[in-house]
This record gives C-alpha cells, sequence and structure tokens, in this order.
C-alpha cells in the first residue's frame, strides 16, 4: 500500500513540475506553452532575434501572443467564424496551406533530382549550353480553330500580323504590343508544344502553322534570332535541376489526373461570362 502510494505521489509531483515548467500562459481554457512560444519565435527573422532574448524582449513577444489568443477565442465567441465570408476566406487560407505543403512534400519525397541525373542531362545536351540559340516570338492566341484559320488566311493574303494581334489575339497582356513574347531559349517556355514548333521557324519574318496548345490556337511570327553565351555545368546546374523537376512534377500531376478521373466539360465553361460580369460589376458601382 505504501509502494502505491508513494508512486501515486510521485505521478502527481512530476505533472505537476511539468506543468509548472512548461506553461508560460494561461489564456480562458488555452495554455500557452513554452514550445508554442519557440515554435513563434523560429518564424521570426534572425534580426529580431537579439531582443526577443531580452527579458524584456521575451515578456513584450509574450504579451502580443496572449492579444492575438484573447482576439481569437473572442472571434468564436462573436460566431465570426460561422458567418458565409469569413468561412470562405479560412477556407481559402486552409486550401494554401495544403497545396504549399503538398508542393512542398512532392519535390521532397516524390521528385528529388540527383546530382548525376543533372550532370547526365548536361552532357547529353550540352549543346544547347555552348552558345544556346534564342528566339524572339510574336504570337496571336484563337480560342477555337475556326477564328484561327480565318486570322492564318488573312496573314497569307498579307495582312499585318501585329495590326491581327491587337485586334484578334486573346492574349491581352501580348496583344496590345502586337503579339510580342520576346526572346527565350529552349525549355523556357510551359508549353512545349508551342516551343517545339517555333523553334523549327528558320527565316526571320517568317510564320507557323496553326499550333494547338492547351491555351488556345496559337499562330506565331519569328521576329529575332540571337546567341546566348555558353554555360558551364555549374552555371547551368540549377537551371537543369528545376527543368528536370518541372518535368518530372508535370508527369506525376498526370497520374493523379488520372488516378481521379479528371473531367472537363468545355462547352459549360465557354459559357462563363467573365468580362461581360466586371462590367456589370462597374456599371452597379457607377450607380
Amino acid at each position: 500500500m505504501r509502494i502505491i502510494t508513494v508512486f501515486i505521489l510521485s505521478l502527481i509531483m512530476v505533472s505537476g513540475c511539468t506543468r509548472k515548467e512548461d506553461i508560460v500562459a494561461y489564456v480562458g481554457g488555452k495554455k500557452i506553452t513554452i514550445k508554442d512560444f519557440e515554435r513563434r519565435v523560429k518564424e521570426l527573422p534572425s534580426y529580431y532575434l537579439g531582443f526577443i532574448s531580452t527579458q524584456g524582449g521575451k515578456r513584450q513577444y509574450i504579451s502580443g501572443m496572449i492579444k492575438e489568443e484573447v482576439l481569437l477565442q473572442k472571434a468564436r465567441d462573436f460566431g465570426l467564424e460561422k458567418r458565409p465570408e469569413i468561412a470562405r476566406r479560412l477556407e481559402d487560407a486552409r486550401r494554401e496551406v495544403l497545396l504549399a505543403s503538398v508542393i512542398g512534400y512532392i519535390h521532397e519525397e516524390k521528385i528529388k533530382v540527383s546530382d548525376q541525373e543533372i550532370r547526365d542531362y548536361y552532357e547529353e545536351n550540352e549543346d544547347q549550353y555552348a552558345n544556346p540559340e534564342q528566339i524572339k516570338i510574336s504570337h496571336i492566341l484563337l480560342s477555337d480553330e475556326k477564328s484561327a484559320k480565318e486570322v492564318y488566311a488573312q496573314l497569307k493574303k498579307g495582312a499585318s500580323f501585329e495590326d491581327m494581334a491587337r485586334e484578334y489575339s486573346i492574349d491581352t497582356v501580348t496583344a496590345i504590343n502586337g503579339g510580342d513574347l520576346g526572346y527565350f531559349g529552349r525549355g523556357d517556355m510551359s508549353q512545349p508544344e508551342f516551343e517545339n514548333e517555333v523553334f523549327k521557324l528558320e527565316r526571320v519574318g517568317s510564320i507557323s502553322e496553326i499550333i494547338k496548345s492547351p491555351f488556345g490556337y496559337h499562330i506565331a511570327k519569328l521576329t529575332g534570332r540571337r546567341r546566348g553565351n555558353t554555360k558551364t555545368f555549374e552555371e547551368a546546374k540549377e537551371e537543369i535541376k528545376q527543368k528536370l523537376e518541372k518535368e518530372k512534377f508535370n508527369t506525376l500531376l498526370e497520374d493523379f489526373r488520372r488516378e481521379y478521373n479528371v473531367r472537363v466539360d468545355y462547352d459549360v465553361l465557354d459559357e462563363v461570362k467573365l468580362m461581360e460580369e466586371e462590367v456589370n460589376a462597374d456599371e452597379d458601382t457607377k450607380e
């Protein structure tokens, strides 16, 4: 009996000591522990650490954490998290955190690129890094093949490429500049279908056939060509790493799409009138 009593008393003493040592503050039913405090401090820029390490700094920082917790508990008391707009924003924030986390996990666990892979790619494609070719392209982006064929026919008859881009291209960012995409090298574009075709253009001023990509239908014009600087392996290493990671990520993403049986109803999507809604919203605001 004495042994059991001593054992129970020791548990009580240990648990009591743990609570006293670990808990920095109480806010209602919430306990702020040393781990909570240290975790928050680790998120601070390094130049704050000197101040936070002082007695006054620690007390000021825990005061800030307490204010946050008081306000968060009061937000729950007010029922703010149940309001539709706030609930939506909380869900958006949750989705952003999860997306960042899963992308980080995939990069670390699924698509990590080894130094040997980078070296092999450089040696197999060394010609791309010895005075790599860059081209300057303008394009006209159309939403459907019929429109693309109509614009292409006008270009063949001698219509100005730049004027046609300004009038018909749905890429509003480049349309105002006659469709100019600037200079880029192999592997720089996010659309391999487009990049592969435009690099086949040989003469400055030549126009491509209609090119289909996930963004729509392109007509491209070669407006310049130049040679870049030779890149050593060390100079190209990070660029190659990013390229290989991107390729692995896209391949994995396609596997995920098949796994979840992704389907898109483009007929429904085409019915969405974003610009019209935006104009109506502006008119309502003016009224």
